[in-house]
């Protein structure tokens, strides 16, 4: 997905704001409030006409601050203010799990200013993130602090994160008894890059991928993230309901698809998963299904995961994006990359 951080230019770039000064993030206000007095009715005793509301939950452009998306295309095309506020409103989620890589906080201030500073690159060189800012700089700061271990500032990272990126360095494709070398965390990170609720979250689109990202990973309200979808919280609530639903939809389709393609008797069972879900599928043809997946590892596997889905996002996502379980003082997310991956790796476990 756009947000994961590949397609980030490998130059060092030169950002426009300096990451070691601690600029709190700051959520711009809502237009239209501040000629109104506190006892909310205007100098002439009229009160201030109610702003019309579009049916998606959009309000007017002039009374919303810009979009993550909004931001981004202006500093495609020079404007350093937008880069400004992106970095405003990311940087202490990034610095904090950047800290959780580096040995002091001075570190983490480097490693946060260069992953800002190469996204700043990759955005006006045409790639860069379009929606998902959050998770593609949370992934950059991954990758950049990888490639410090195969230089003198591996000193700087801590030795749990310096043991993790070496081990994972040697890729999904490593032999079998590279593997069995990799570690828990690591093996659970490629099993869930390569997985099939992984590969149907990758295929919403990006925006989609960006409100899940906040509204399940980070576990922040409507309200704290509307301002980057250039929304009102209700209008975010809508598109993180439709984003859940197109998951569940997604990766019930590529089941369907990588059945389709392997054994015609799971095929049969295939498209009844959905429905078996949300509890609506008939006593019957329910029966049949439980005994199919009393059989198949494959299809149970695939009914736990699209329950998963059914209620959130799958905890294999955080473990693919950050796969650090180290990340203990990230948010919800921490939980999930730990629980997600030894949930993940027992559930393969008996796949196999």
């Amino acid at each position: 997905m756009s947000g994961d951080g590949r397609d980030e230019s490998s130059g060092g770039g030169s950002g426009d704001a300096t990451a070691g000064d601690a600029v709190p993030p700051q959520v711009p206000s809502q237009g239209g409030r501040a000629s109104v007095p506190p006892g909310g009715h205007l100098a002439d005793g009229s009160v201030p006409a109610q702003r019309d509301r579009r049916e998606d939950g959009v309000l007017p452009p002039r009374d919303l601050p810009p979009s993550d998306a909004d931001l981004i295309d202006r500093m495609r095309s020079g404007d350093d203010t937008a880069y400004e506020e992106l970095y405003r409103r990311h940087a202490h989620a990034v610095r904090r799990y950047a800290r959780t890589c580096c040995r002091d906080a001075h570190t983490a201030d480097d490693l946060t200013a260069e992953v800002f500073a190469r996204m700043l690159q990759a955005v006006r060189g045409g790639a860069g993130p379009a929606h998902a800012v959050r998770a593609y700089l949370l992934t950059s700061i991954r990758r950049v602090a990888a490639s410090w271990t195969r230089s003198a500032r591996r000193e700087q990272l801590v030795d749990d994160f310096a043991v993790f990126a070496t081990r994972s360095a040697r890729g999904p494709d490593a032999s079998d008894d590279d593997t069995l070398e990799m570690g828990a965390d690591v093996r659970a990170m490629h099993q869930a890059e390569q997985s099939m609720a992984m590969r149907a979250f990758r295929s919403l689109p990006e925006r989609w991928q960006a409100v899940l990202w906040h509204t399940e990973i980070e576990d922040e309200s409507p309200s704290e993230v509307a301002t980057l979808f250039g929304l009102d919280a209700n209008g975010t609530r809508v598109l993180a309901s439709r984003a859940r639903e197109g998951l569940r939809q997604a990766y019930l389709q590529a089941h369907v698809s990588a059945t389709l393609t392997s054994d015609e008797e799971c095929a049969r069972y295939a498209d009844q998963l959905g429905t078996y879900a949300r509890g609506r599928l008939r006593t019957r043809a329910e029966r049949g299904l439980r005994k199919h997946l009393d059989e198949c590892a494959k299809c149970r596997l695939a009914a736990l995961h699209i329950e998963e889905v059914a209620g959130g996002i799958p905890a294999v996502v955080p473990v693919a994006v950050i796969g650090w379980f180290g990340a203990a003082g990230y948010a919800k997310a921490a939980g999930l990359i730990a629980g997600g991956a030894v949930s993940y790796t027992h559930l393969r476990a008996h796949e196999t």
